[in-house]
């Protein structure tokens, strides 16, 4: 975990700064993960009866776990969340949240009132990394209820 928890920046303005690597804080996910990842791309080289596709099949597996594999670093203030990762940035003004759904590795923040299946669309996933109530905390005190 590398975190800077409740930091005062040069303006003055409380932040919160954390990398989230769950590769690295949860090994044995990782080693069932990468495990489960090989099997079945050895499978689909078997079945389908060439190694492309069992390459394609892993590429798509991380792709699609990139966010467990890769690291995250998550920056809030006053203004709101900026997760930065590989593949970009994403921000998430404190205006734009109107609700919060945590979950054991981390929180939701939704656009929506009410819990909706659009929300891990339109929201943003914030990963925890062993800061759980910090996070919260911090979230809390800057959202409208």
């Amino acid at each position: 975990m590398n975190s800077e928890m409740g930091t005062v920046d040069s303006a003055g303005k409380e932040t919160l700064e954390w990398v989230s690597f769950p590769m690295r804080e949860r090994p044995k996910a990782t080693v069932a993960l990468v495990a489960i990842m090989l099997v079945s791309s050895f499978a689909a080289s078997v079945m389908m009866g060439n190694i492309w596709w069992g390459i394609i099949g892993l590429a798509l597996l991380f792709l699609s776990m990139w966010n467990f594999f890769l690291p995250v670093e998550f920056i809030m203030d006053s203004a709101g969340v900026r997760k930065k990762s590989p593949f970009g940035t994403e921000v998430k003004k404190w205006e734009e949240v109107r609700s919060i759904i945590p979950d054991a590795n981390g929180v939701l923040l939704s656009p929506f009132k009410e819990p909706t299946r659009l929300a891990k669309f339109r929201g943003l996933s914030v990963q925890y990394s062993g800061n759980r109530e910090e996070v919260l905390e911090f979230i809390r005190a800057r959202i409208k209820s």
